[in-house]
């Protein structure tokens, strides 16, 4: 039997980590930002514990004895309505957090990693969740589409930042960005978005909807002028998971 729901305001999140002194110190930081804490310590355990609970978030290392994260992943593809997934890891390769997004990890935070990037990754994670069916009344497209939480920039033309925010949700035609700034629909942009290892993606996009939220606004931006390297990259990360 499944355990009460946490409190209005709280989340519970299950934290997947075999290091005790990680696993202790992941705990206490969410405990003190108010959620309901659960954890495992590999794979395995964590499978058990999602058949009993759902989660809001799972925060889950990759390297763990008996069942890996991959194994993880590929375990919740196959659930009907699997809590997101935030990868807690020591590599911060760009393979590694392409193959994450690809088996549907929708944040990345590097070890050793600062107490309030942890909060603000999962905070971000939770609240993009919650909000998830936000659409600005666009109709969606027929194609591949990542939930995805990503930091951006959007540039001006000497390529200095104007704004900033998160990505929300990623397609081969465009993205949803939560921005500080409001831009005019049909505006033309250029967004940053900060990967792993090496300068960040940058795409030519036209401001196609946007929705004040308490956070920001959220915008539809719709790709344009997108170069052979660009799609490519773009192809990579929203490949069907094998």
């Amino acid at each position: 039997m499944s355990a009460a729901a946490p409190a209005p305001g709280k989340r519970r999140i299950l934290v997947v980590e075999d290091e005790d002194e990680i696993q202790v110190l992941v705990r206490r930081i969410l405990r003190s930002a108010g959620h309901e804490v659960l954890s495992a310590h590999d794979g395995t355990e964590a499978l058990e514990v999602l058949a009993r609970e759902r989660p809001d978030l799972v925060i889950l290392d990759i390297v763990m004895p008996r069942l890996d994260g991959w194994g993880v992943l590929k375990q919740l593809r196959g659930k009907a309505d699997p809590p997101p997934v935030v990868l807690l890891t020591g590599r911060d390769d760009y393979d590694t957090f392409t193959r994450a997004v690809r088996e549907g990890a929708v944040a990345y935070v590097v070890k050793p990693f600062r107490f309030h990037e942890l909060i603000a990754t999962c905070q971000r994670v939770l609240l993009a969740a919650a909000g998830a069916e936000l659409q600005g009344g666009v109709e969606r497209r027929h194609e591949r589409r990542r939930f995805l939480i990503v930091e951006v920039d959007v540039l001006d033309h000497e390529d200095k930042p104007m704004a900033t925010g998160e990505m929300l949700e990623l397609s081969t035609s465009g993205a949803r960005l939560e921005l500080g700034l409001a831009f005019d629909v049909g505006e033309r942009v250029r967004v940053a978005f900060h990967l792993p290892r090496g300068a960040p993606l940058r795409l030519a996009g036209e401001v196609r909807w946007k929705v004040a939220t308490p956070r920001g606004t959220v915008h539809g931006v719709e790709f344009t002028d997108l170069g052979p390297e660009e799609q490519r990259l773009l192809g990579t990360l929203l490949a069907p998971t094998p």
